[in-house]
């Protein structure tokens, strides 16, 4: 389900008794600060009309909202979690997937079942590694997006991704989302496995293809600029130089695969434009 802007009012406006009585009046709405405004969300045109025309009335002073008492309104607070994590079916998905894929090399000491996940069919030939090209087996461009190695990279991935996945999600439904996590994923791990053959996963390289595209769609979209903070996409490039200059080698944590993180942000970039430029033409 897509997000629709309802409102976008000061930050000055006391939107508590408004709040109230939408979740009493069955409507579905979250409320954020974004771009120095409070902006109304909610799930859909007839939503999103009912708050309008509810908001008019508390401004007109209408005598039957002053007698609305809130004994049986669900917590916000109380279902916030639950609103949001089933808001986000796609994302959901993927980052139990994800989970599921971190505890596999936990579990799968013996690596019985962690080869059917990677990119490449691995073997041992004279002391080296070798792998070969998954012809027929087309899963193998997107399940290495699933494995993690270590609490770190789990913990890093799952973050971004609930954030700048959710942040697309919401606004631009599920189609969206899950398009690009399957383009970004599947050229980002081509990229990867053309550079060396090893065993190497994360979902880091869709992590930087959604900042690619946030940051684009941004761009050529402001008045349907999505909320990233001021400041996370330099942060994240950084990070990825200091990686590419072996930063985390010198830590000991071990090499990164910094094609799959190049080639996902370069992904989308090209995505997130021909996003803005289409959109805007069918608009």
């Amino acid at each position: 389900m897509t997000e629709i802007v309802s409102l976008r009012l000061p930050l000055s406006t006391d939107l508590e008794k408004f709040s109230l009585l939408l979740w009493q009046s069955s409507v579905p709405h979250r409320i954020a600060e974004e771009r120095g405004m409070q902006v109304v969300w909610v799930g859909s045109e007839h939503h999103a009309a009912q708050a309008k025309a509810l908001f008019e009335r508390i401004q007109a002073g209408d005598p039957e909202l002053a007698s609305v008492t809130f004994e049986r309104v669900p917590s916000p607070v109380r279902d916030q979690w639950y609103r949001r994590f089933f808001s986000v079916p796609v994302v959901a998905i993927l980052l139990v997937l994800s989970l599921l894929g971190a505890l596999l090399p936990v579990l799968d000491r013996n690596y019985q079942y962690l080869p059917y996940l990677s990119f490449y069919q691995l073997y041992i030939v004279d002391g080296g590694l070798r792998g070969d090209w998954p012809v027929g087996q087309l899963w193998r461009v997107i399940t290495p997006a699933f494995l993690h190695f270590g609490l770190m990279h789990i913990v890093f991935n799952s973050l971004w991704l609930w954030e700048l996945g959710g942040m697309i999600e919401r606004r631009q439904g599920r189609v969206r989302i899950l398009g690009l996590f399957v383009l970004v994923a599947a050229g980002s791990n081509i990229a990867q496995a053309i550079s060396s053959v090893s065993l190497f996963g994360g979902m880091s390289g869709v992590i930087y293809g959604l900042l690619g595209y946030i940051v684009i769609w941004n761009r050529c979209r402001p008045a349907q600029a999505f909320p990233l903070a001021n400041g996370v996409a330099v942060v994240m490039i950084v990070w990825l130089l200091l990686c590419i200059a072996g930063f985390t080698e010198l830590l000991g944590v071990g090499a990164v695969a910094n094609t799959a993180h190049v080639s996902g942000l370069l992904l989308g970039i090209v995505l997130g434009l021909a996003a803005a430029l289409l959109d805007r033409k069918v608009v």
